[in-house]
């Protein structure tokens, strides 16, 4: 459901920049496809965050959840920077290779050098603490979160920019950017919070009966050690010095 809106909210923002020209469309979808090549290890590091951080809370293990989380969440930082900065760098070479457009190219390096440079502090905390929440069972929040997010501010704020303010495909990647800032901020304080550790990952369907099988033996044997003991009792046997053997409590 939350990728869906997700791409739902992407045709929306796209059928808006397909109002603005033949050049910003053409500046956008490179900035685009650059922007989506540059996260792609990050991501690969929160599919695997998603497998090591549910093995973690299955185990009850929360200081490793939260260990993990962190470590990942540094991993894919790094990865993240290391990609924008290749990119971004030789952006020139790249439009060039492309064969775009004098125009089309000029702000498609000028769009890249800024989403890059802040993609580099905000992209990783806004998407990575999610896979860790999610592993964990707390999706309602990461769902929630993430969609009323990209609504507010990446779909609507690139909506007004673009018709109120007329700047262009800069609209789209300043909503973005607000998108980002928002998630990180609820992210991370949702992560410092430890409600995210609170939820069942695994649920157990609880039986009709009052005691289960292995708690019915124990129960019995229980049952009967009393019985013995209540007739030793009555009948004054701890005078002999027996010695109860107090297993069953």
């Amino acid at each position: 459901m939350e990728n869906g809106m997700f791409q739902f909210g992407k045709l929306v923002i796209q059928s808006t920049v397909s109002t603005m020209g033949s050049t910003a469309i053409a500046a956008q979808a490179m900035v685009t496809m650059l922007e989506s090549f540059a996260c792609q290890a990050s991501i690969g590091i929160g599919l695997g965050m998603m497998t090591v951080v549910g093995k973690c809370v299955g185990a009850k293990e929360y200081k490793q959840a939260k260990h993990y989380t962190i470590l990942l969440t540094k991993y894919a930082w790094i990865a993240c920077i290391i990609c924008c900065a290749i990119i971004m760098f030789p952006i020139q070479q790249i439009t060039s290779l492309a064969r775009m457009e004098p125009e089309s190219a000029k702000l498609a390096i000028w769009l890249t050098r800024i989403v890059f440079t802040y993609k580099m502090i905000f992209w990783t905390p806004s998407f990575l603490p999610g896979y860790g929440l999610r592993a964990a069972g707390d999706v309602k929040f990461s769902m929630i979160t993430s969609t009323l997010s990209m609504w507010i501010c990446r779909v609507v704020v690139t909506i007004f920019l673009a018709h109120q303010f007329h700047i262009g495909p800069l609209a789209v990647w300043i909503g973005m950017g607000s998108d980002w800032t928002v998630r990180s901020f609820i992210f991370l304080a949702r992560f410092k919070s430890n409600k995210w550790l609170e939820h069942k990952v695994i649920y157990h369907k609880k039986s009709s009966s009052r005691y289960s099988f292995k708690n019915l033996i124990v129960h019995k044997q229980k049952h009967k050690y009393l019985v013995a003991l209540k007739e030793c009792q009555s009948n004054n046997f701890f005078q002999n010095h027996i010695h109860l053997n107090h297993h069953f409590f």
